[in-house]
C-alpha cells in the first residue's frame, strides 16, 4: 500500500476529549506506532442540536486513523476496540478502490480480508 488509507472509528459513547483519549486514543496510538501498522491522526465528537436551552450532548466520538498496512492494522484497529471495551455498534469506516465500507467491530466475518 504507497498512501496510507484512511479509517475512521464511529464509538456511540458520549466521552469528553480527555476521557476519549485515556480511554481510546491513547491505547490505539500506541498499538499503532508500535507494530507500524498505522497512526492515529485526530479525533472529536458529534454534537446533539441544541435543546431549548442551548445545552448540546455528545452523540458519539470518532477516531481518524492512517492505516500503512491495511488488512493487519483493521485487525489491529478492531482487537484493541474490543478490548479497551467499545459499545456495540462501533463502526469502523473507510473506502478501498472507490467503494466505501462500514464495519461494526463485532460483526463476525468481515474482517477475514480486506473487504
Amino acid at each position: 500500500m504507497d498512501e496510507p488509507l484512511f479509517v475512521f472509528v464511529r464509538i456511540p459513547e458520549s466521552l469528553e476529549p480527555l476521557e476519549r483519549a485515556e480511554k481510546y486514543e491513547d491505547p490505539l496510538e500506541e498499538s499503532l506506532t508500535s507494530s507500524g501498522f498505522g497512526v492515529l491522526t485526530g479525533g472529536g465528537a458529534m454534537l446533539s442540536a441544541p435543546d431549548a436551552d442551548g445545552h448540546r450532548e455528545i452523540e458519539w466520538c470518532g477516531i481518524d486513523i492512517d492505516l500503512c498496512n491495511f488488512d493487519e492494522g483493521l485487525n489491529l484497529i478492531r482487537r484493541e476496540l474490543t478490548r479497551l471495551g467499545a459499545p456495540k455498534g462501533t463502526i469502523l469506516e473507510y473506502t478501498l478502490d472507490g467503494i466505501a465500507y462500514e464495519r461494526y467491530i463485532y460483526e463476525t466475518g468481515v474482517f477475514d480480508l480486506s473487504h
